[in-house]
């Protein structure tokens, strides 16, 4: 017998739309700070452009929150798939300027961020309407796991185009765009009640009910700090394989598309995982063996050992993604869903910039190791903080 998750039409429809989606935002993801590499031979430009991705998740999350809370969800996350493959295009177009196009691809970098997080916002708007409570953690497990899946063969696709040309790495995605937006057309959700209240007041309302919610509020602040290092040593790390271990962007593909495999198992045990430790407990755990990656990633010297830690480090990592996904739809209601989930991406992504900024500085005079590590005791002290916040006791 079918999963009563599989028996749901329209989340078949969401998942097929999320499968060409993920697979187009993998290879973007790791094509683009391979590209600045290949245009500028510099750790600060691929920091600098992390850092400018990161933006609008920080400065206008909340607000768009608000905005999805009140529009046709579908609707505008066709819009914004679409406006993500015009910005590729003219990247791609863009790139037979060489370095001389560095400064259109900051802005046009924020801009489809900006377009991918009003995306996101309404894909969990959708999953919360479409879908009882009990199923929505299972949900984001599954549509997780296509991003991992994706992760898998995205990287290993972008490091072959890029190795043939780098607009190949922007063009392919610009199609997956396309079908993902294509698969939404005609979405029907359930009709749902819209706050009559202005804006402001509506965006105030948003932030009671996240204060509100105790375990979410202190959720959200180690997740601030946990971005923090995870956000520096996935660039610094990347710069470190291409430019002090020498490996080439095939290798670098295949060396993430194998480290996505501990992703994809992530996202299909997290549910079995939280029912036998319990939401906190799993957290704790789960950062704290990111913080043994990160120092494996700072030291390590051979493939095998690389490897194993960017494996495990996937498996967690998604693990610690989906209990805070799913723990935030299951205690938001849908009427606040937009609003919740600006305001913790907002939040999720507050140090960012900043961190990301001052370790493109600190990497010209400091050792790349002795920064990873610095990030591996970060998520140490988050994992503590884990121990000791009421989300612990959360089941």
């Amino acid at each position: 017998m079918a999963s009563p998750l599989w028996q749901h039409a329209g989340f078949r429809r969401l998942y097929a739309s999320t499968l060409c989606f993920s697979f187009a935002i993998q290879v973007y993801q790791l094509a683009m700070p391979l590209i600045l590499y290949e245009l500028t031979h510099s750790a600060s430009a691929m920091t600098a452009m992390r850092a400018v991705e990161l933006l609008p998740n920080l400065l206008l999350a909340m607000f768009i929150g608000v905005w999805v809370d009140r529009i046709d969800r579908g609707r505008w996350a066709r819009i914004a798939m679409v406006g993500m493959v015009i910005l590729m295009g003219a990247q791609a177009w863009m790139l037979e300027l060489g370095s001389v196009a560095l400064p259109f691809f900051y802005p046009a970098a924020f801009a489809l961020m900006t377009l991918n997080y009003l995306y996101a916002i309404c894909r969990m708007g959708m999953l919360k309407e479409m879908l009882p409570e009990s199923l929505l953690l299972p949900a984001t497990g599954q549509l997780t796991v296509l991003g991992q899946v994706f992760a898998v063969l995205g990287p290993a696709l972008a490091g072959g185009l890029l190795a043939i040309s780098l607009a190949l790495g922007l063009w392919l995605p610009m199609l997956g765009l396309l079908a993902a937006a294509w698969l939404l057309r005609d979405m029907v959700l359930p009709a749902r009640r819209v706050d009559a209240a202005g804006f402001w007041q509506e965006w105030w309302a948003g932030w009671r009910v996240l204060r509100g919610n105790r375990p979410l509020w202190q959720l959200s602040w180690l997740v601030v700090v946990a971005n923090c290092s995870t956000g520096v040593v996935d660039v610094l790390f990347l710069f470190r394989a291409r430019d002090e271990l020498q490996l080439g962007p095939a290798e670098l593909g295949l060396l993430y598309g194998l480290a996505g495999v501990g992703g994809v198992a992530g996202g299909l045990i997290s549910s079995r995982l939280r029912e036998r430790l319990g939401l906190g407990r799993l957290l704790a755990v789960a950062f704290a063996l990111e913080a043994c990656c990160m120092l494996a990633l700072a030291w390590g010297q051979s493939l095998a050992i690389l490897a194993m830690a960017l494996v495990v480090n996937s498996l967690v990592g998604v693990i610690g993604n989906v209990c805070v996904w799913g723990y935030r739809q299951e205690s938001t209601d849908s009427q606040y869903i937009g609003r919740i989930s600006g305001l913790t991406g907002s939040l999720f992504k507050l140090l960012m910039p900043a961190t990301l900024w001052l370790s493109g500085t600190l990497v010209a005079g400091l050792p790349l190791a002795w920064l990873l590590s610095a990030c591996a005791g970060i998520h140490v002290l988050v994992a503590l903080g884990a121990r000791v916040s009421v989300m612990y006791r959360v089941g």
